[in-house]
């Protein structure tokens, strides 16, 4: 019997290697819906930390300088993201002797007040400043991140394209749940810290210290837990929100499913990861290196002209600082505002990009998993308008005793108006 010949006209990329789906994401984070979103979330973050700053922290004189590079990068959209790359932060990609940086940045920008919130080396303001900033960006991201993911999702699933309306609409009627996700652990974390707190207090006593010692094993078991919660919630997190925007389930459910996929698929989540991490660290490469390559050739060639009258007049125009160290005045400090006003606004667009990026990435990664753990079809997501129920029609019976189709007035209202559009006007 003679084999027929098979050929392959065409191979499904997403059953074969899901995860180049989230190769799809950056036209989805191009687009003007989801910048419109990440632009806001990025100009509100400031105004969290900045009136944290005011309300906690002591003068800009007494602060480490740690902490006053901490506070500089709060205070600014786009100051975090365009910082040089450091070899030695744990999340920096080393390709070739070069640092890759891109969507961990903005992980790292949200994630890390919370580590300082659990560190013992701050003191009693520098906690309140942290935990009053933490709580406002996780407000600001559970919205503008939420809106995000929805319209991210719909395009990777349904390849559906929504309005900013539509997506202002899903994130407000869900916000507080993406919110309640995050929040329910932190919450048992702190829950769980009490019994240790009141085994510390034993402490402050000499046969006391004997007690909390003899104690001491429940303590590490509740820091056990502390410790796996928080654990699963620093990576978890954006799969939460992500959760949210795409099933429509409460804040439980949004969070055990973070838990589950983090715990569950580790390797798979890490290998993920590193494929967003590796092809958005190179996307922002070019973003970050064009945004910053507009101010220096801009600033560059319209130096020509500004130095003509002294050798360093356009620098003072740019710093604000004259020749002998002092600041500018009158129209030129005006000058010195308005161009700094433009390179901001033209680098807190490029952040806006990288943080579209990354919840983008997020809502690939998490359709990605969902296919893993729960054998989910990657097209299946939580649709607003298919949530009413439908019911048969009234039934009504007539004199003799036949069941008929009880008409609703707007279905009378219809047929009535059917037959006056068919009936001839008299002339």
């Amino acid at each position: 019997m003679t084999e027929q010949p098979v050929i392959v006209q065409k191979i499904s990329w997403i059953n074969l290697c899901p995860w180049v789906l989230i190769f799809k994401t950056f036209s989805i984070a191009a687009g003007t819906g989801v910048l419109a979103f990440a632009l806001v979330g990025v100009l509100l973050s400031p105004l969290g930390w900045i009136i944290s700053e005011n309300l906690f922290l002591e003068d800009a004189n007494n602060r480490s300088v740690q902490l006053t590079e901490i506070v500089e990068n709060n205070r600014s959209p786009y100051r975090s993201v365009f910082a040089p790359a450091s070899s030695s932060d744990s999340l920096t990609v080393q390709v070739s002797g070069v640092a890759l940086q891109g969507p961990q940045l903005v992980f790292r920008q949200i994630e890390r007040p919370f580590e300082f919130v659990f560190s013992s080396d701050v003191s009693l303001r520098e906690f309140a400043y942290f935990v009053f900033g933490g709580i406002w960006t996780v407000i600001v991201w559970s919205f503008a991140g939420l809106a995000i993911v929805r319209i991210s999702l719909l395009r990777l699933t349904r390849n559906e394209r929504i309005g900013i309306d539509d997506g202002f609409g899903f994130a407000t009627a869900n916000w507080k749940t993406a919110v309640g996700a995050v929040g329910i652990p932190l919450l048992a974390v702190l829950l769980l810290c009490i019994p240790g707190a009141m085994i510390g207090l034993l402490m402050n006593f000499e046969f006391g210290a004997f007690m909390a010692a003899v104690l001491w094993g429940f303590v590490l078991l509740f820091g056990g837990l502390v410790a796996l919660l928080l654990l699963g919630l620093m990576f978890g997190w954006p799969l939460m929100v992500a959760s949210v925007g795409c099933e429509g389930q409460n804040a439980f459910d949004a969070m055990t499913r973070g838990y589950a996929y983090t715990f569950q698929r580790p390797f798979h989540y890490a290998f993920y990861t590193l494929v967003a991490i590796l092809i958005g660290s190179f996307a922002w490469v070019i973003i970050g290196s064009l945004t910053q390559g507009v101010i220096d050739m801009s600033s560059w060639s319209s130096s020509w002209g500004a130095n003509i009258s002294q050798p360093d007049r356009f620098d003072q125009i740019a710093t604000g600082v004259d020749g002998n160290g002092d600041e500018l005045i009158g129209w030129g400090q005006t000058g010195h505002s308005v161009l700094h006003f433009f390179n901001s606004l033209l680098k807190t667009l490029a952040a806006a990009f990288l943080y579209s990026l990354f919840w983008c990435m997020a809502s690939a990664i998490y359709l990605v998993l969902r296919f893993n753990v729960d054998e989910t079809e990657m097209d299946e997501i939580f649709l607003v308008d298919e949530k009413r129920t439908y019911q048969l029609p009234p039934l009504k019976t007539d004199s003799n005793g036949i069941p008929q189709i009880q008409k609703t007035a707007t279905v009378e209202s219809v047929e009535s108006s059917s037959v006056e559009a068919a009936t001839p006007e008299n002339e």
